[in-house]
């Protein structure tokens, strides 16, 4: 009985072996890699729309990046939502602040339709050419494979 089994479980190490050969080998982690490295790049590109948008009042922009439900944190406290945000920039659209805007140490972490983006922003007065920085963190969400800013917290320092 011990000799059967012995050579049952040496024919199916066999069979499995012949059979993997066919498909090339993965990694442990790595099924997914492409797709994190893709998402990290979307996500990636939807913050320097992110910042364009800052940059230039373009309500467009702050339409396809932003999700409808929408919420952001600032030093302040909450501020306004999309709808608010977007009647806001429209009147003001294809003006430039009164600021230069930049971001730095940005580092992007996708977990499934799950994305974070944490960065340093710079804000340099044009006038004065004061400087103030905030620290940001955005949260995306994919739906429907399509990623739209749900989250976003800024704090200054």
């Amino acid at each position: 009985m011990r000799l059967t089994i012995a050579v049952l479980t040496l024919l199916c190490a066999c069979l499995q072996n012949a059979f993997s050969q066919n498909s090339p080998p993965t990694a442990p982690g790595t099924e997914n890699a492409r797709t994190s490295k893709d998402d990290s790049e979307t996500i990636r590109v939807l913050e320097n729309d992110w910042l364009k948008a800052e940059r230039t009042t373009d309500p467009a922009l702050l339409e396809r990046i932003m999700a409808q439900d929408f919420v952001g944190i600032g030093s302040n406290g909450l501020t306004p939502g999309k709808t608010q945000l977007f009647k806001g920039w429209q009147p003001h659209a294809g003006q430039a602040p009164p600021y230069n805007v930049e971001t730095s140490d940005m580092r992007i972490f996708v977990l499934g339709d799950t994305a974070v983006a944490a960065y340093t922003k710079t804000y340099t007065a044009k006038q004065t050419g004061n400087v103030a920085h905030e620290d940001v963190t955005d949260v995306f969400t994919k739906d429907h494979g399509i990623w739209n800013l749900r989250f976003s917290r800024a704090t200054r320092h």
